[in-house]
């Protein structure tokens, strides 16, 4: 008889009973292994449903922390199924100010074996958490004020703006980590009159975009605004080539590597002639102008057109200029026409200068994209001309362009013989656009100027700058040029209708924050 035959069989009542009372702990024991077992998997599947739905809530646009609570749940509804419904309740989904996003929820697991052991079930609590931070970011603010964004697109634009330092700011866990710019652009970019003795500006006129103004001399544009009792405005030009599309530092060596004071000539004609856009100071009779071109031997000068002659005159340039705006673009006459515009923001860290910067903003002029483009990568550049940035590669740090734009590039044909408006890319004349220089296709000049934006991008891009662009309630044209200037298809935006961008500046800064979950 077998060892087990006979203990099934023992004549002592009390070996079945001490048996079974040495098997029940040891059953609890095995149960209990297997309850634990499937207490955790159920929680852990319920804890990573609640980690996707804090996630996806710091992913998206702020929202109120009902919304929060509802996506949330629907995250975890979604990924646990209808078997884990009886096993959690959301108890509550909050977000503080300092970025933090807190799901709490609590339920309770039946038992299986363990029940022998008087234990029915088992609570659970999870907490999941998710902390926004954008980690260390440089960021310029490239917007558009030209002139069809007056009225209530301006303003919409400033409420934006706002809206996208605020968010960044909140999701900064060191000021120090978050530097913004500002840079509002029209036809040109106004760097601030304070500059006006900055090495990079060429003051001496001795660039070839500069001379070719004023009939090949060397003109110092400061000593003609203290001439006229004017303060420069503090807009400037574009570099001409090779310079425009790229960081070259600006070099007293190589005068073209400057930066041209902005300087609207006069325009020939008297203040009554309304074929030029800004006539402001009284001509000097040609033939006076031809013999004082004669006796300082710039006799090449004399083979130009009568009215560049006029135009470039230097000497006419004394008095008060005429008062008045421009037609057709109603800019102010004088030599700072069509530089009515905010001066940017350098990068800084203080949120406050950014946006009374962003409420300075004002709706003139027309459009040049990459001049603004330009001046986005000049404010993040660790070269010049302000050299704010730190250096590219630098572990941790991040640098964003956001460009937004409500129109296309654009090159108004017109003002005579000029064939064109002053602007900070000059005249057509000079052979700047990328077009000839007597060009009168404006869909060409457009086009060119489109092409000269690519390269900036893609010169921006392979810096490892981050770029985002905006299209706001543009009717014509193609958005090719801002989809392909993105750094990815997804930074991209087209806004139909100028209400709807402070919700897309909200996505912008959604985007550049980073989601990690707190452990």
């Amino acid at each position: 008889m077998s060892i087990f035959e006979r203990f099934a069989r023992g004549e002592r009542g009390n070996v079945a009973m001490m048996f079974a009372l040495a098997v029940i702990p040891v059953i609890g024991g095995v149960g209990a292994a297997i309850d634990y077992t499937r207490v955790s998997e159920i929680r852990s599947k319920i804890a990573n449903a609640a980690d996707a739905g804090v996630l996806a809530v710091g992913s998206m646009p702020p929202m109120s922390d009902k919304d929060a609570y509802d996506t949330v749940k629907t995250w975890i509804e979604t990924h646990t199924s209808p078997e884990y419904d009886q096993y959690w309740t959301l108890d509550s989904v909050t977000q503080s100010d300092d970025g933090a996003i807190v799901a709490t929820v609590s339920g309770s697991v039946d038992t299986t074996i363990a029940r022998i052991l008087g234990v029915t079930d088992v609570p659970i609590t999870i907490t999941s958490e998710a902390v926004r931070s954008i980690g260390k970011v440089e960021v310029a603010m490239v917007l558009d004020n030209t002139g069809s964004m007056r009225g209530k697109k301006i303003a919409k634009l400033k409420d934006a703006a706002n809206a996208l330092v605020d968010s960044l700011v909140k999701a900064t866990t060191k000021p120090e980590d978050l530097k913004i710019g500002l840079v509002p652009f029209s036809q040109t970019v106004n760097v601030g009159w304070q500059y006006d003795t900055a090495s990079w500006l060429d003051a001496d006129g001795k660039s070839d975009s500069a001379k070719s103004q004023f009939l090949g001399q060397e003109v110092n544009r400061f000593d003609l605004f203290k001439a006229m009792a004017t303060t420069w405005g503090g807009c400037v030009e574009t570099r001409a080539e090779p310079y425009e599309a790229t960081e070259t530092a600006a070099s007293a060596a190589d005068p073209n590597s400057l930066y041209v004071p902005y300087f609207a000539p006069d325009e020939p004609g008297s203040r009554s002639d309304n074929h030029y856009a800004n006539s402001y100071i009284d001509d000097t009779p040609l033939k006076t102008v031809k013999d004082n071109l004669t006796r300082l031997g710039l006799i090449a000068a004399l083979g130009l057109p009568d009215f560049r002659l006029l135009q470039g005159d230097v000497l006419k340039y004394k008095g008060t200029p005429r008062k008045g705006t421009t037609k057709p673009f109603g800019y102010a006459y004088g030599p700072n026409s069509g530089c009515e515009i905010a001066p940017l923001q350098r990068l800084t860290s203080d949120s406050g200068k950014v946006k009374t910067a962003i409420g300075t903003m004002i709706a003139n002029g027309n459009t040049d994209i990459p001049i603004g483009a330009t001046w986005g990568w000049n404010v993040l550049s660790d070269k010049g001309p302000f050299g704010d940035g730190v250096a590219y590669g630098t572990p941790d740090w991040t640098k964003i362009m956001v460009l937004m734009t409500d129109g296309n590039n654009e090159n108004e044909v017109g003002n005579r013989e000029d064939k064109s408006y002053y602007s900070g890319i000059g005249y057509v004349w000079q052979d700047r656009m990328g077009v000839p220089p007597d060009n009168t296709s404006k869909w060409e000049r457009t086009k060119a100027r489109d092409k000269r934006l690519g390269e900036i991008c893609s010169a921006m891009k392979a810096k490892g700058i981050v770029i985002y662009t905006i299209r706001v309630e543009v009717k014509n044209g193609s958005s090719d040029v801002l989809e392909k200037c993105a750094s990815e298809k997804d930074n991209f935006y087209d806004v139909d209708n100028v209400a709807q961008l402070t919700e897309t500046f909200e996505k912008i800064g959604s985007s550049i924050q980073k989601l990690r979950l707190a452990r």
